[in-house]
């Protein structure tokens, strides 16, 4: 028995110190660079920093804002955020670390303004392809999204997009972007345990024999 607490111990460890190692592979997911003014905005209409902004997608810093008013959205992670107005799209490529992974990221919506408001949907595509669809309302405050994405080998290369989809004046602000290595589920890991356990048992009976013979 304290043989397979022992190994039971070491497999919790291991699952855990997997969940700490996990590193996320889109860069400035918080949209804090380039740093702009205070109170200002960009329409990048290209690259700018690791992103690239196509349409009116667009970058807004802290302080007041035409984009809000005084008051900026709850619940937003640093100073800067991105924004899809319109059919505008957020892209940024990155290379696969793991056969799943694992999509999070804040959203929310412009403040109702009369005719410049959050009620914005937008796509998520993986090099293209769409792996979700998400809403936004007016005035609604920062609210985490995530979404598990699996097919991908090790070391290949592709592109993220966040793409708006309501072809008016709506727009949803993106933040705190974040796409890491996908932890086990529980199932894997108890068959892991159980296999270590095994391992265990095994080694026992033949240190057993050994002392027999």
């Amino acid at each position: 028995m304290r043989l397979f607490g022992t190994v039971l111990a070491a497999a919790v460890m291991m699952a855990a110190s997997g969940a700490q190692a996990a590193g996320n592979l889109i860069a400035d997911g918080g949209f804090e660079q380039p740093h702009l003014a205070t109170g200002a905005y960009a329409y990048p209409g290209g690259a700018f920093d690791a992103w690239t902004y196509s349409g009116s997608a667009l970058v807004n810093a802290e302080g007041a804002s035409a984009w809000y008013g005084a008051t900026p959205p709850t619940g937003q992670e640093g100073g800067q955020f991105a924004a899809l107005q319109g059919t505008s799209s957020l892209s940024q490529g990155f290379t696969a670390d793991a056969t799943t992974l694992v999509l999070s990221w804040l959203n929310a919506g412009r403040p109702f303004s009369g005719g410049y408001n959050g009620d914005q949907t937008y796509s998520v595509k993986v090099d293209g392809v769409t792996v979700g669809t998400y809403s936004t309302t007016s005035g609604e405050a920062f609210t985490a999204q995530n979404l598990t994405l699996g097919g991908f080998t090790a070391g290949t290369t592709h592109t993220l997009t966040f793409q708006g989809l309501v072809a008016r004046d709506e727009t949803s602000f993106i933040d705190k972007v974040s796409l890491v290595a996908g932890v086990p589920e529980p199932a894997t890991w108890a068959m892991m345990i159980l296999g270590f356990a095994a391992i265990g048992l095994t080694l026992r009976g033949e240190r057993r024999a050994a002392s027999a013979a």
